[in-house]
Protein backbone atom coordinates (compact mmCIF):
# COMPACT_ATOMS: atom_id res chain seq x y z
CA UNK A 1 0.00 0.00 0.00
CA UNK A 2 1.71 3.40 -1.44
CA UNK A 3 0.91 6.09 0.77
CA UNK A 4 1.67 9.51 -0.48
CA UNK A 5 3.05 12.33 1.61
CA UNK A 6 0.18 14.39 2.93
CA UNK A 7 -1.98 11.30 4.01
CA UNK A 8 0.99 10.01 5.76
CA UNK A 9 1.16 13.44 7.65
CA UNK A 10 -2.66 13.31 7.90
CA UNK A 11 -2.58 9.53 9.54
CA UNK A 12 0.04 10.40 11.99
CA UNK A 13 -1.45 13.42 13.39
CA UNK A 14 -5.10 11.04 13.50
CA UNK A 15 -2.22 8.00 15.55
CA UNK A 16 -1.02 11.51 17.57
CA UNK A 17 -4.57 12.67 18.54
CA UNK A 18 -5.89 8.82 19.37
CA UNK A 19 -2.64 7.97 21.81
CA UNK A 20 -3.63 11.30 23.96
CA UNK A 21 -7.01 9.70 24.02
CA UNK A 22 -9.47 11.05 21.58
CA UNK A 23 -11.40 8.35 19.91
CA UNK A 24 -10.68 7.32 16.48
CA UNK A 25 -13.65 8.73 14.44
CA UNK A 26 -12.91 12.22 15.95
CA UNK A 27 -9.41 11.82 15.73
CA UNK A 28 -9.72 11.42 11.68
CA UNK A 29 -12.65 14.19 11.30
CA UNK A 30 -10.24 16.70 13.01
CA UNK A 31 -7.62 15.77 10.79
CA UNK A 32 -9.06 16.36 7.37
CA UNK A 33 -9.90 12.25 7.00
CA UNK A 34 -13.63 11.47 6.11
CA UNK A 35 -14.96 8.42 7.38
CA UNK A 36 -14.98 6.44 4.05
CA UNK A 37 -11.56 6.96 3.44
CA UNK A 38 -10.51 5.87 6.66
CA UNK A 39 -12.23 2.55 6.74
CA UNK A 40 -10.89 2.32 3.09
CA UNK A 41 -7.26 2.74 4.80
CA UNK A 42 -7.82 0.32 7.66
CA UNK A 43 -9.22 -2.74 5.64
CA UNK A 44 -5.98 -2.01 3.21
CA UNK A 45 -3.31 -2.13 5.96
CA UNK A 46 -5.45 -5.02 7.36
CA UNK A 47 -4.85 -7.06 4.39
CA UNK A 48 -1.54 -6.20 3.45
CA UNK A 49 -0.72 -7.10 7.13
CA UNK A 50 -2.17 -10.45 7.00
CA UNK A 51 -0.44 -11.19 4.06
CA UNK A 52 3.00 -10.29 6.00
CA UNK A 53 1.78 -13.05 8.44
CA UNK A 54 1.06 -15.35 5.90
CA UNK A 55 4.22 -15.54 4.84
CA UNK A 56 5.91 -16.76 7.75
CA UNK A 57 6.94 -20.50 7.59
CA UNK A 58 5.97 -22.39 10.67
CA UNK A 59 8.90 -24.41 12.31
CA UNK A 60 9.33 -27.70 10.96
CA UNK A 61 9.37 -31.02 12.94
CA UNK A 62 13.24 -32.32 13.31
CA UNK A 63 11.70 -35.75 12.73
CA UNK A 64 10.50 -34.93 10.24
CA UNK A 65 12.14 -36.93 6.92
CA UNK A 66 13.95 -34.51 4.53
CA UNK A 67 12.36 -36.35 1.50
CA UNK A 68 9.50 -35.99 2.93
CA UNK A 69 7.19 -33.26 1.21
CA UNK A 70 4.90 -31.08 4.06
CA UNK A 71 1.50 -31.16 3.80
CA UNK A 72 0.09 -28.74 3.92
CA UNK A 73 -4.07 -28.06 4.20
CA UNK A 74 -5.31 -25.55 2.23
CA UNK A 75 -5.96 -22.20 3.72
CA UNK A 76 -9.35 -21.87 5.15
CA UNK A 77 -10.90 -18.15 4.19
CA UNK A 78 -12.18 -16.63 7.24
CA UNK A 79 -15.11 -14.38 7.12
CA UNK A 80 -15.13 -10.89 8.29
CA UNK A 81 -17.15 -10.70 11.65
CA UNK A 82 -18.62 -7.21 11.65
CA UNK A 83 -19.38 -5.72 14.46
CA UNK A 84 -22.56 -5.24 15.86
CA UNK A 85 -23.82 -2.01 14.98
CA UNK A 86 -20.70 -0.26 14.70
CA UNK A 87 -19.89 3.42 16.27
CA UNK A 88 -22.55 4.26 18.79
CA UNK A 89 -23.41 7.65 19.29
CA UNK A 90 -26.27 10.25 20.75
CA UNK A 91 -27.04 13.22 19.73
CA UNK A 92 -29.29 16.43 21.43
CA UNK A 93 -31.38 18.64 18.59
CA UNK A 94 -32.99 21.66 19.08
CA UNK A 95 -34.65 24.65 17.13
CA UNK A 96 -35.77 27.90 17.86
CA UNK A 97 -37.98 30.98 16.45
CA UNK A 98 -37.94 34.34 17.69
CA UNK A 99 -41.29 35.17 16.46
CA UNK A 100 -42.73 32.47 15.11
CA UNK A 101 -41.77 32.81 12.31
CA UNK A 102 -38.85 35.08 13.21
CA UNK A 103 -35.24 34.94 13.51
CA UNK A 104 -34.26 31.38 13.67
CA UNK A 105 -31.39 28.92 14.31
CA UNK A 106 -30.88 25.01 15.25
CA UNK A 107 -28.15 23.09 16.91
CA UNK A 108 -27.28 20.04 17.88
CA UNK A 109 -24.69 18.52 19.91
CA UNK A 110 -23.50 14.80 20.03
CA UNK A 111 -22.01 12.17 22.47
CA UNK A 112 -20.20 9.06 22.23
CA UNK A 113 -21.90 6.11 24.13
CA UNK A 114 -20.19 7.11 27.29
CA UNK A 115 -21.43 10.45 27.02
CA UNK A 116 -18.64 12.46 26.30
CA UNK A 117 -18.95 15.33 23.91
CA UNK A 118 -17.53 15.20 20.69
CA UNK A 119 -18.85 17.85 18.94
CA UNK A 120 -21.13 20.63 19.19
CA UNK A 121 -22.83 23.01 16.45
CA UNK A 122 -24.86 25.61 15.59
CA UNK A 123 -26.76 27.44 12.51
CA UNK A 124 -28.54 30.63 11.72
CA UNK A 125 -31.74 29.75 9.74
CA UNK A 126 -32.66 33.42 8.22
CA UNK A 127 -36.40 34.09 9.32
CA UNK A 128 -38.85 30.72 9.81
CA UNK A 129 -40.82 29.13 12.06
CA UNK A 130 -40.17 27.02 15.44
CA UNK A 131 -40.84 23.88 13.90
CA UNK A 132 -39.00 24.33 10.60
CA UNK A 133 -36.30 24.77 13.03
CA UNK A 134 -36.52 22.03 15.44
CA UNK A 135 -36.79 19.68 11.55
CA UNK A 136 -33.47 21.78 10.73
CA UNK A 137 -31.94 21.08 14.16
CA UNK A 138 -32.45 16.95 12.98
CA UNK A 139 -31.04 17.39 9.82
CA UNK A 140 -27.62 19.09 11.28
CA UNK A 141 -27.77 16.47 14.33
CA UNK A 142 -27.83 13.31 11.46
CA UNK A 143 -25.12 14.98 9.58
CA UNK A 144 -22.58 15.37 12.39
CA UNK A 145 -23.14 11.67 13.49
CA UNK A 146 -22.58 10.54 9.55
CA UNK A 147 -19.56 13.03 9.89
CA UNK A 148 -17.74 11.09 12.60
CA UNK A 149 -18.68 7.86 10.93
CA UNK A 150 -21.95 6.66 13.19
CA UNK A 151 -23.81 3.44 12.39
CA UNK A 152 -25.96 3.78 15.50
CA UNK A 153 -27.61 6.94 16.33
CA UNK A 154 -29.61 7.48 19.32
CA UNK A 155 -31.96 11.38 18.67
CA UNK A 156 -32.99 13.40 21.69
CA UNK A 157 -35.03 16.07 21.46
CA UNK A 158 -37.77 18.40 23.23
CA UNK A 159 -40.70 18.63 20.18
CA UNK A 160 -42.81 15.89 21.25
CA UNK A 161 -44.34 16.99 17.56
CA UNK A 162 -41.02 16.54 15.87
CA UNK A 163 -40.34 13.24 17.49
CA UNK A 164 -43.63 11.76 16.92
CA UNK A 165 -43.91 12.71 13.06
CA UNK A 166 -39.94 11.37 12.43
CA UNK A 167 -41.02 8.05 14.13
CA UNK A 168 -44.54 7.98 12.15
CA UNK A 169 -46.57 8.44 14.98
CA UNK A 170 -48.12 11.56 13.73
CA UNK A 171 -49.00 12.71 9.64
CA UNK A 172 -46.79 15.92 8.22
CA UNK A 173 -49.34 18.19 6.82
CA UNK A 174 -47.66 21.48 6.20
CA UNK A 175 -45.68 21.34 2.74
CA UNK A 176 -42.48 22.75 3.99
CA UNK A 177 -42.41 20.07 7.02
CA UNK A 178 -43.35 17.40 4.65
CA UNK A 179 -39.86 18.06 2.27
CA UNK A 180 -37.75 18.17 6.06
CA UNK A 181 -39.22 15.62 6.58
CA UNK A 182 -38.28 13.51 3.59
CA UNK A 183 -34.85 14.91 3.72
CA UNK A 184 -34.83 13.44 7.73
CA UNK A 185 -35.59 9.93 6.48
CA UNK A 186 -33.41 10.09 3.36
CA UNK A 187 -30.15 10.66 6.00
CA UNK A 188 -32.11 8.16 8.27
CA UNK A 189 -30.76 5.60 5.87
CA UNK A 190 -27.67 5.54 5.88
CA UNK A 191 -27.05 4.58 9.31
CA UNK A 192 -28.17 1.11 10.62
CA UNK A 193 -30.19 2.44 13.22
CA UNK A 194 -31.62 5.48 14.29
CA UNK A 195 -33.87 6.03 17.70
CA UNK A 196 -36.09 8.82 18.02
CA UNK A 197 -36.68 9.95 21.64
CA UNK A 198 -38.27 12.77 23.32
CA UNK A 199 -36.98 14.46 26.32
CA UNK A 200 -37.75 16.73 28.65
CA UNK A 201 -36.52 20.42 27.73
CA UNK A 202 -34.47 20.68 31.18
CA UNK A 203 -32.45 17.39 29.36
CA UNK A 204 -31.66 19.44 26.55
CA UNK A 205 -30.78 22.63 28.36
CA UNK A 206 -27.24 22.73 26.65
CA UNK A 207 -28.42 22.82 22.90
CA UNK A 208 -31.49 24.74 23.62
CA UNK A 209 -28.97 27.27 24.90
CA UNK A 210 -26.68 26.85 21.47
CA UNK A 211 -29.87 28.00 19.92
CA UNK A 212 -30.00 31.33 22.05
CA UNK A 213 -26.54 31.96 21.68
CA UNK A 214 -26.75 31.85 17.71
CA UNK A 215 -29.94 34.12 17.56
CA UNK A 216 -27.79 36.65 19.82
CA UNK A 217 -25.18 36.53 17.57
CA UNK A 218 -22.28 35.22 20.43
CA UNK A 219 -19.32 32.83 20.09
CA UNK A 220 -20.75 29.07 21.46
CA UNK A 221 -19.21 27.86 24.62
Amino acid sequence: MRIDPALAAKLANVLKKVAHGKPLAVAAAESGIGAAELERIMKELERELWAKAREEEPPKDPHTPANTPDKKKPAKKKKAKSKPGGLALVAYADGGSRGNPGKAACAAIVLDAGGAELLRRARLLGKTTNNVAEYEGVLLALGLCRELGARVVTLRLDSELVVRQVDGSYKVKHPELQRLHTRVHELVKEFDTVEVEHVPRAQNHDTDKLVNLALDGKELD
